[in-house]
């Protein structure tokens, strides 16, 4: 894929949705008592949370697919990369119910010496291990349906980057997760006032803008190579 390309479907992915909260924005406009307008909003509120949520899990899994397609190998990328691409090795290695041929039968239940033979299997595999293809599974990033500023510094640090990059975002992020849980948990029953839709939208907007932003210059400058 190229950076042309990882654009294009960025935008495509952001003006669906932004199409999508703009219909919805246009209809409490158009409403006529302020309190329908303030009702309705309750379920805006809902739908910008939503969509920074799905937008955030497509964008970090396009950065994903873009590096996949550039053929690299595990020893030419940032270890968070290729802790990634290993990800069922690593999983392979924790497994318990995974035995050496050799002592399974006299020593069943050692897991200990089990573990110690799929740690030197592992190790034994090293040099295949750093030549393997770049392949990130899909679905290794997730945003665990609550998107908020800790998952969101984690899925940056499996992606090899700084954890803190969307720092000034945390707060404007916070603000409209606690907003989407009191009305979805009936916390609070109450039309959303004018300044804080507005805050809303604004939070929406930058959030999209920033994510987008981050997604394509860490493609840009090759962020995910290990010499970056």
């Amino acid at each position: 894929m190229t950076l042309e390309e990882l654009i294009i479907r960025l935008e495509t992915e952001k003006e669906w949705r932004e199409k999508d909260i703009r219909f919805f924005h246009n209809l409490q406009e158009k409403m006529e008592k302020q309190n329908d307008k303030e009702r309705l909003r309750r379920s805006i509120i809902g739908m910008f949370y939503a969509h920074i949520e799905g937008f955030v899990g497509f964008s970090f899994n396009l950065y994903a697919e873009s590096i996949n397609d550039l053929n690299l190998k595990c020893k030419d990328v940032k270890p968070a990369i290729a802790v990634a691409t290993l990800n069922n090795e690593f999983i392979a290695l924790k497994n318990k119910d995974r035995k050496n041929d050799l002592f399974k039968r006299p020593f069943p239940d050692d897991t200990k010496l089990h573990q110690r033979c799929r740690e030197m299997d592992f190790y034994s595999s090293f040099n295949d291990v750093q030549n393997k293809k770049v392949k990130i599974p899909r679905g290794y990033i997730s945003t665990e349906s609550n998107i908020g500023p800790d998952v969101l510094r984690k899925i940056l640090y499996q992606m090899g980057m700084d954890h803190n990059i969307l720092k000034e975002i945390d707060n404007d992020l916070l603000s409209l997760l606690n907003k989407r849980n009191d009305i979805s948990h009936g916390k609070n029953k109450d039309g959303v006032k004018d300044d804080d839709y507005n805050k809303s939208k604004e939070c929406y907007t930058l959030i999209f803008n920033r994510i987008s932003t981050l997604i394509t210059n860490s493609f840009s400058n090759e962020c995910f190579l290990a010499d970056k």
